[in-house]
């Protein structure tokens, strides 16, 4: 099932939060903006809805693009307050496909206790060229640690954006 509905909404309201607090333009191109939403959908949860969360970084003439799902906060019950990262599966294929050069494809993981990481996230890099742009994309496992919530889940099943 597919929830590409809750990924606009969150790309909408990152957007809203993301501008008051800059004080210069917006530099991400509008292909990048398109490719991202479009990489988004690549996102399905296992359970449940999930927020996609993302950063931009630019780094010389190619875009980084962090990309992940965003916690559930559990409000109300026995639970309340308790944040769990969720668990998904990443349409690879549909990824791959968008390249029309991919030059860099690996998978880095940092198990528990990993000392010798400040964030020890496992992550899939892809890097290459979409639409005649070099870019290169992180898909982490988990959220950022200094990430809030992505979504809020009500004892009555309700969910909402955080």
């Amino acid at each position: 099932m597919s929830h590409s509905h809750l990924v606009v909404q969150h790309l909408l309201k990152q957007m809203e939060g993301w501008r008051p607090r800059q004080k210069k333009r917006d530099l991400r191109p509008d292909w990048l903006t398109a490719l991202i939403e479009e990489f988004a959908e690549s996102f399905e949860p296992i359970s449940d809805v999930a927020r996609v969360g993302f950063e931009c970084i630019p780094d010389g003439d190619v875009w980084v693009v962090h990309m992940y799902l965003g916690r559930t906060e559990i409000v109300g019950g026995p639970r309340d307050g308790h944040a769990q990262h969720m668990s998904f599966e990443l349409n690879i294929q549909s990824l791959i496909g968008r390249f029309e050069r991919l030059d860099e494809f690996s998978w880095s993981v940092f198990p528990d206790g990993a000392e010798d990481i400040n964030d020890p996230r496992s992550y899939l890099t892809m890097g290459g060229h979409v639409m005649g742009h070099p870019v290169r994309f992180h898909f982490f496992a988990t959220a950022p640690h200094q990430n809030g919530p992505g979504m809020k889940v009500y004892s009555d099943g309700r969910f909402e954006p955080a």
